[in-house]
């Protein structure tokens, strides 16, 4: 087993009594010649990749889906193929000798096929959340804390941005906003500084960040040309999010328009053995198809099974592809006058820097490329309806809002990683 701080190659034997490298003294986080899933190594690994080599912050939840990805059983691979050639095989050779009947054999082998593909997929559960968390807390035993992962602060803890805003400061507005069905969507973002680089405001729906969550909501509803992207996990509450969004006169009803980027049912393929149990049955309507209905009555998809990384670049080429407002800033909603932000809420994550030029200078993510498809859902202006369920707003006073289902989807951009980002 390679010891990850001097890669000697530490044999069994040498390391079994004190499970420690003998060259460096560095002790062993797992054994798996004791039981352990991983060896350091590739716990290791799977951190790189979470990562992107250190250069992304990330939270837990990515570095279980990643070994989630990696602790897939190979056995149901072969159960798959046994399930479709043991039988193909007689059955052919039966074809051959005259007294089957080659149609029999087609749809022998078209049933066969949708058995085994069906028998492939079946691991739900590849890794425990339990064992993970003591996976997790041994790694942190033995190694120490990893700077890139993500360390939320309390939101009850005294700080500057808890202390009042100034006086002026709701005059200002952004012209975007990205809104989160959790917490912890919202910390990933923060913690690399995506409202900074794209000159929008970040918030999650259930009040975070707390200090400044009330403040620049304020600020957001007094734009009535601000752009709304809802990004949320596959879930009842977060296919309703865009549409709770658009129609709830506590958020942007009558104001602006709302795209969901997030992730839908349509998104689920690349993602068998991390999808997860529902919680219930659900119905219908308000931003959920009946199709949808009847995934999420099965199965939820969490956004933390995309690697950090994809997340950042394809929420970036979501906003990028929507065409903009007209730039005249209305008065009630000046843009920001400077470039320093106001520490109340660029602690709590929530500023951007100043005005659309900054937004227009904002460097994509790495790697990152625009490459919108042939498309009609693409380029939907803001009087598109949804795509979903019972239907966007648009007219009526309501806000306008719709579901752009390709930014996330697995082929999105192959330069970007495609399939192969989603596991």
């Amino acid at each position: 087993m390679i010891c990850i701080r001097c890669q000697h190659d530490s044999k069994y034997p040498e390391r079994k009594a004190e499970g420690k490298c003998e060259k460096c003294g560095g002790k062993f986080a797992f054994e798996p010649r004791e039981g352990a899933r991983f060896s350091d190594q590739a716990f290791q690994k799977a951190i790189d990749k979470v990562s992107s080599e250190g250069k992304v912050k990330w939270g837990v939840e990515h570095l279980y889906y990643e070994l989630c990805r990696r602790a897939r059983p190979k056995s149901s691979l072969v159960v798959g193929c046994a399930l479709f050639f043991i039988p193909m095989i007689p059955l052919t050779i039966s074809t051959l000798a005259g007294p089957l009947p080659v149609a029999v054999l087609m749809v022998a082998a078209i049933i066969l096929g949708l058995v085994a593909y069906r028998a492939s997929g079946l691991s739900q559960d590849t890794l425990p959340r339990g064992d993970f968390e003591k996976m997790w807390d041994q790694w942190g035993r033995i190694h120490g804390k990893v700077p890139s992962a993500i360390q939320r602060k309390s939101q009850e803890e005294p700080s500057r941005a808890a202390r009042a805003p100034e006086p002026d400061l709701e005059d200002y507005s952004f012209d975007r906003a990205v809104i989160c069905d959790r917490a912890r969507t919202a910390d990933l973002l923060l913690a690399n500084n995506f409202h900074f680089e794209n000159n929008c405001a970040i918030l999650s729906f259930d009040g975070y960040p707390k200090p400044a969550f009330e403040s620049v909501r304020r600020m957001l509803k007094r734009n009535p040309r601000l752009e709304v992207y809802a990004l949320h996990d596959a879930t009842p509450v977060g296919c309703r999010l865009a549409h709770r969004l658009a129609t709830d006169p506590e958020w942007f009803k009558g104001q602006g328009r709302v795209i969901d980027v997030g992730l839908r049912p349509v998104h689920a393929g690349p993602f068998k053995g991390l999808l997860l149990p529902s919680e219930g049955v659900v119905r219908e309507g308000n931003g959920i198809s009946v199709q949808e209905a009847r995934w999420l009555s099965e199965h939820k998809l969490e956004l933390a099974a995309i690697r950090p990384e994809q997340v950042l670049k394809r929420l970036f080429r979501a906003i990028s592809r929507q065409p903009s407002f007209p730039s005249a800033a209305p008065e009630s909603a000046p843009s920001l006058p400077s470039s320093r932000p106001d520490p109340s809420l660029a602690t709590a994550g929530a500023i951007a820097v100043a005005g659309a030029a900054a937004a227009a200078a904002a460097a994509p993510p790495p790697g990152a490329k625009q490459k919108p498809k042939d498309n009609p859902k693409d380029n939907k202006d803001s009087g598109s309806s949804s795509s979903s369920g019972d239907g966007g707003g648009g007219g009526g006073g309501d806000s306008d809002w719709s579901v752009d289902t390709d930014s996330f989807s697995s082929d999105a951009d192959s330069s970007d990683g495609g399939a192969d980002s989603f596991g």
